[in-house]
């Protein structure tokens, strides 16, 4: 199984935007077994996804050609035994209190056996304003 995390910039979507996103995602994530979370701060996303390696190819070609974001950049591409978001299609987790409490919020939202330098780097993402 393949995980990814990645970063874009997407300023100036509306929470209808990200939901119809979230919408799509989530359906089209269930047929393919695709699991993950997506984190949106008003200017930037931080997804991480996890999956077979040729669905997950599939995705990262789609998501790099959706006009909706830009500045694509890959943090981290491991390989895994078991995913960590199991029942997570794609769960959305919105950034939108102050700093010191959206670390508190995340630490307890994150999933546990998510491995220590990719909860670093999304607690990292959570302290951007």
């Amino acid at each position: 199984m393949r995980q990814v995390l990645y970063i874009s910039s997407a300023p100036g979507l509306g929470g209808d935007d990200v939901a119809a996103i979230l919408d799509v995602c989530r359906s089209n994530n269930e047929q393919r077994g695709i699991t993950g979370f997506l984190l949106y701060n008003g200017r930037n996303f931080m997804q991480l996804l996890e999956g077979a390696e040729a669905d997950l190819q599939w995705l990262l070609e789609r998501l790099g050609k959706d006009p909706r974001h830009s500045g694509m950049v890959m943090l981290a591409d491991n390989i895994v035994d078991a995913t960590v978001c199991p029942d997570w299609s794609m769960q959305e987790i919105r950034l939108v209190e102050d700093v010191a409490q959206r670390r508190e919020r995340l630490a307890g939202e994150l999933p546990e056996g998510l491995a220590p330098e990719i909860r670093q780097l999304v607690m990292n993402f959570a302290a951007l304003n």
